[in-house]
């Protein structure tokens, strides 16, 4: 719990914190800071009911300084820390400090402890991790002792509402590892919520028991099908230390000994079921956005000329499936040309949903001077909380368009054409001949002819080729995917090289699933490593390869989520498999067709 007072007329700030939960008897630290060096004085501590303030007031200071692109910042800070202890369960409020910093007084903010019975819990301890609430047997920790609780905040949903995932870790013996796998999520789109790799334990009731608590991992769940879909269940390898009651700890420390046992505990956490309704009848404009969203929308330079590129800014923003929203349409005017829209997604994951804007830049170059309109634009989504689809619009743009610099073709093209009917085929001294000499009674005339129906036939053939292809949109999938995973390996090759190593990670699992989804016309929704096995064993590939495939993916998701820093060793080597087996996929798919 950390809450902040600012001085109206200064950035002198007053930091109180103190943990949220303590067991009774616990001692803890209960710390005001300031971020001045220049505190000449505070006041005294009231007397708290409930504590005994066993030590303080104990005063630190801290500086540091960098320097980024030239540009330097200093933060300094003054400490003063009290050791108290526990005394009654309840909850209490810590009061505020003042101090006095260059003659003027700040405030602090209080903060709320609540106290818990805990007869087993260390007394004296001032460490921040929790001390064991409960020695086990040593032949067997029990699931009571320690175990993984699996929760969603919902069990009944949309197709891509979001769903929070969460893994929470209750434990009553000293755990000193933990190891797990992310769950293989089938029919979901998974944004993991970052969170601190330094897990921060608590005391919580679970079915009236005192337990050490942590989140473990949370993810944030936007299904892709209706049905219903199941979290299956995942295996965590725990170890835990406890003191071994059969040594003596003065023998142990002299005789270089260990008074402790390490003992190891496998974890299975529940499989869980989430109900996934589909969407109702979706509206012909449907964006495919779901949450709750703004539309708004900005010409950055709404008086241009004439073939100056006008950039239309639309901002979308909401929480919900943020970076799956489709562009939506706008109706230029008939003689602006167009291109396509550049879309940027800037989110952050809460624990909630998924927040952020999606801004689409849509560039048009106006030919003709004079003013226009651009009608509004409009957003069709599916809320949520009415559980129907809404149609929002941003106002009319209104563009202004000065005459600029002639386009002298198309100008005498116009001219051309308004004045006269008939143009001139050919001017200038005609030259005649005689009838043996016409241009059909030569040889290079056939000549010329014989060309002119080779290259039609080759013509056709390109066109007819390439009209084929357009049609069969699997075929431009296909053919596509080599140069769409060549794009993401070149783009995963710039991040290696920075020492980027998650988002290097990241970029190699797009380039792998991308590849193989796309080779073989998998739906991204259904995209699983059981149905990339099956579809790759039916295309030809060898069980060896699909298994080398899939263990290079599974290391590349292992090294995305895990800590260590051997990420950054590993780029290099899993770059040129992920080229290798690239390769020799495309080769043996080729192969089989």
């Amino acid at each position: 719990m950390c809450l902040t007072f600012t001085g109206v007329y200064s950035n002198v700030t007053v930091t109180a914190q103190a943990p949220d939960v303590v067991a009774l008897d616990e001692q803890f630290r209960l710390q005001y800071t300031v971020n001045s060096q220049s505190v000449t004085d505070i006041s005294k501590l009231p007397e708290i009911s409930g504590f005994e303030v066993l030590y303080g007031p104990s005063r630190s200071t801290s500086f540091s300084m960098q320097i980024i692109n030239g540009k330097q910042t200093q933060n300094s800070s003054t400490t003063y820390s009290y050791v108290l202890m526990a005394k009654k369960k309840g909850t209490f409020t810590m009061p505020a400090l003042t101090v006095t910093v260059n003659g003027r007084k700040y405030t602090s903010n209080t903060v709320h402890v609540k106290v818990m019975s805990n007869s087993n819990a260390s007394s004296g301890s001032s460490s921040s991790r929790p001390s064991v609430v409960k020695s086990p047997n040593t032949e067997k920790i029990s699931n009571k002792d320690l175990f993984i609780a699996v929760t969603a905040n919902k069990s009944e949903v949309y197709e891509q509402e979001p769903v929070l995932l969460t893994y929470r870790v209750y434990s009553r013996v000293n755990l000193t590892e933990l190891r797990g796998n992310m769950p293989d999520l089938k029919g979901f789109m998974v944004k993991e919520i970052p969170l601190p790799q330094q897990k921060s334990f608590s005391i919580d009731t679970f079915n009236g028991e005192n337990y050490y608590t942590t989140v473990w991992s949370q993810y944030l769940m936007f299904p892709q099908q209706s049905g219903k879909l199941t979290i299956p269940k995942i295996k965590f390898d725990a170890v835990v230390v406890f003191s071994n009651p059969n040594i003596d700890l003065l023998d142990a420390f002299f005789n270089g000994t260990s008074g402790s046992i390490q003992q190891k505990k496998t974890i299975i956490t529940p499989s869980l079921d989430v109900k996934v309704k589909p969407l109702p009848d979706s509206p012909e404009d449907f964006s495919g956005g779901v949450g709750a969203f703004t539309i708004k929308a900005k010409a950055k330079n709404s008086t241009l000329k004439q073939n100056e590129t006008l950039d239309l800014q639309v901002v979308i923003s909401g929480s919900g499936n943020v970076d799956l929203i489709k562009a939506p349409k706008v109706e230029f005017p008939p003689d602006f040309d167009t291109y396509d829209p550049k879309m940027t997604n800037s989110t952050k994951l809460t624990s909630s949903n998924m927040n952020g804007s999606l801004t689409i830049d849509y560039l048009a170059v106006p030919k003709n001077k004079g003013h226009y309109t651009i009608p509004s634009i409009k957003l069709t989504y599916f809320d949520t909380q009415a559980k129907s689809y809404k149609t929002i619009q941003t106002e009319p743009v209104e563009i202004e368009v000065l005459k600029g610099e002639k386009n002298v073709y198309a100008d005498k093209q116009r001219e051309i054409l308004a004045k006269s009917d008939i143009r001139f085929i050919k001017t200038g001294d005609v030259k005649l001949h005689q009838k043996e000499d016409v241009l059909w009674n030569t040889s290079f005339y056939w000549m010329l002819y014989l060309a002119g129906l080779i290259l039609a036939g080759l013509v056709f053939y390109i066109l007819n080729r390439r009209m084929t292809v357009k049609g069969d949109s699997i075929l431009m999938r296909r053919q596509g995917a080599n140069r769409l995973a060549t794009r993401r390996l070149k783009k995963a090759l710039q991040l290696q090289r920075k020492a980027q190593s998650d988002m290097f990670y990241e970029e190699m699992l797009n380039a792998l699933n991308g590849f193989v989804a796309d080779k073989l016309n998998i739906p991204i929704s259904e995209l699983s490593k059981e149905r990339m096995a099956d579809d790759l064993s039916k295309s030809g590939v060898t069980p060896e390869l699909s298994d080398r495939f899939l263990r290079l993916l599974d290391e590349c998701e292992f090294m995305r989520y895990a800590g260590g820093t051997d990420k950054g060793e590993r780029m290099e080597d899993i770059y040129r498999q992920g080229l290798d087996v690239i390769d020799l996929l495309d080769s043996s798919i080729k192969k089989k067709k």
